[in-house]
């Protein structure tokens, strides 16, 4: 059983952790291939929404019906890894165990029967650096779980509670990760700006990596808006590597539903804050996560949401209906909201934020930025797609080289695509 397939579902932190079951694969001699042609398939599942769990089981049930192994990682096997055995997993993992995936694999082959390994959770927490980048970006992860216990969210019940990884390692990977030619980096964590690894808070480790010799930029998702400080502001300003996008979860514009949340900020503290960025940082990149028909959310409730969207103007949004999960206080609310109430909310607040998304962008005609290619655009003959340190997306004309940092000029909105002008001597090195 040597050949594999992973499918992944989810956050950054999951795309990770399959980079890292795939390294620890290719390592022992495993062969990558498709689904269709492969000894074993990884499904490395999310659990923060329903519907992205009910597909996950599906293909357990699919894959097993194809006659391959299948092996069940990521956050569902935390809740439910009775069902995901009934339902055809050979193998259920947990987050933590993707060090030693090939050691269970092993393990497993001797008895062939299906078996949960979520017992075997090491005592001192993994932190596993990539080491052969796949792409020009990458994720570094900083830390691990989170110890917010929003009411709604299943983060806490399947990856723990947070645990910082030292600097020095985050550091030593990053140095790297430059040295194999890797130009976009960003930093993950369920709560990035609550790091702290005993000796540097995030501020600091954002300006220790500022030192760090080479060409790049980097990133960094998800943070809270209540731990968010001007320090940290501060240091992203005087900064040449670090990007100048905020992504600020709003998840509510009403302190009523704020409170039920147990988010931990209020209304008035939220738009404070993105003043505050956008007063240090006019060209600042603001984003959101938002969710609709939360239990007890009236019409009154979610119109102080569109109120917000009105007065930031969001460069993008992640917009999802609530998603009732299990172990989550949430859950246990009265006044659950109908799929039909929660449907229609959401409608109106995709519609109203997308103004504010082409508001924003019809501001940036005109203006030139630095820009990092990332592959040519396959829908736009003769065009790259490219990203500035805002993380704004770009189509630029003409075919550069990849990684290359090229100086544009936005000279129009396309649909939903702003399109620059090269100011310097094109690069005509074919993608």
């Amino acid at each position: 059983m040597k050949k594999f397939s992973i499918i992944t579902f989810g956050c950054q932190m999951n795309v990770r952790d399959s980079h890292i079951i795939r390294e620890k694969l290719l390592e022992e001699n495993y062969i990558e291939e498709s689904p269709e042609n492969c000894d074993f398939v990884v499904i490395n599942t999310c659990s923060v929404r329903k519907k992205a769990e009910n597909k996950a089981k599906v293909y357990v049930r699919e894959y097993k019906k194809k006659g391959k192994s299948v092996i069940v990682a990521g956050c569902i096997p935390h809740h439910d890894e009775k069902n995901l055995l009934k339902i055809g997993a050979d193998i259920v993992i947990g987050t933590k165990n993707y060090a030693f995936i090939h050691k269970i694999i092993k393990e497993w082959q001797n008895q062939k029967k299906p078996e949960s390994f979520l017992n075997r959770t090491p005592k001192k927490e993994i932190f596993e650096p990539i080491k052969k980048p796949e792409d020009i970006s990458t994720f570094v992860d900083i830390m691990h779980g989170c110890d917010n216990f929003c009411s709604f969210c299943v983060v806490p019940y399947t990856r723990g509670r947070e645990v910082s990884r030292d600097a020095f390692e985050i550091i030593e990977e990053i140095k790297c990760l430059v040295k194999q030619g890797v130009k976009e980096i960003t930093l993950i964590g369920q709560n990035v700006n609550s790091y702290f690894d005993g000796k540097y808070d995030f501020a600091e480790l954002l300006a220790i990596i500022e030192e760090i010799p080479g060409k790049f930029w980097v990133k960094y998702s998800s943070p809270n808006p209540r731990d968010f400080s001007y320090k940290v502001i501060k240091t992203i300003k005087n900064s040449e590597k670090i990007s100048r996008w905020f992504h600020m979860p709003l998840q509510s514009g009403s302190t009523k539903v704020l409170k039920l949340m147990k988010r931990d900020y209020t209304k008035e503290e939220y738009l404070d804050l993105i003043n505050l960025i956008r007063g240090e940082l006019p060209e600042a990149v603001i984003t959101t996560d938002t969710i609709t028909g939360f239990p007890g959310e009236d019409e009154k409730d979610f119109e102080e949401t569109l109120d917000v969207v009105r007065k930031v103007k969001f460069d993008m949004a992640f917009m999802f209906k609530y998603s009732r999960r299990p172990r989550t206080p949430a859950s246990f609310l009265k006044n659950q909201l109908s799929e039909r109430v929660k449907a229609e909310r959401l409608d109106k607040l995709i519609k109203e934020v997308t103004k504010g998304i082409l508001e924003r962008r019809k501001e940036r005609i005109g203006k030139v930025y630095e820009i990092l290619i990332l592959e040519k655009a396959e829908k736009y003959r003769g065009y790259s797609k490219g990203i500035t340190r805002e993380n704004v997306k770009i189509l630029i004309k003409g075919e550069f080289e990849k990684g290359a940092f090229i100086t544009c000029k936005i000279k129009e909105l396309k649909g939903h695509s702003l399109i620059g002008e090269n100011l310097k001597e094109a690069q005509k090195c074919i993608l």
